[in-house]
């Protein structure tokens, strides 16, 4: 558990990092914009790096959450079935909270609710026409 807790660590470390450092950029952005497309391209950059900050702000709060399972010594455990997940896994997927059999079950049952909603939604549609 130490090697993971360390790379756990060391992940939330580069997360500060980044979050620190777009932080910064933000403060430092200068509204002389030339014209309508660097306006646009200005627009579009700062809406990935929003998208980007949001996933990276999850990813840490993800990583909180594993640290402190681990103080309880809930981490490891599988929610679904409470098996231990190989240790194997939980270096590969760190942030996961399910053995492989039961996140393959999970899978499973969101690509066969995902094609029976678009089948009900097909045959609807080709009714109502």
């Amino acid at each position: 558990m130490e090697e993971i807790k360390r790379l756990l660590l060391e992940e939330k470390a580069t997360l500060l990092l980044g979050i620190q450092g777009k932080t910064d950029k933000q403060n430092k952005i200068v509204s002389d914009i030339g014209d309508a497309i660097d306006s646009s391209v200005e627009e579009q950059e700062r809406e990935l790096d929003l998208l980007l900050q949001d996933r990276n702000q999850a990813r840490l709060i993800g990583i909180e959450e594993a640290l402190k399972r681990m103080e309880l010594d809930d981490f490891g455990y599988c929610d679904e079935c409470g098996e231990n997940i190989s240790k194997k896994r939980l270096l590969a997927v760190p942030l996961t909270r399910m053995c492989i059999n039961c996140q393959s079950i999970e899978e499973r049952s969101k690509l066969a609710q995902n094609a029976f909603s678009r089948a009900d939604y097909t045959s609807q549609v080709l009714t109502d026409e």
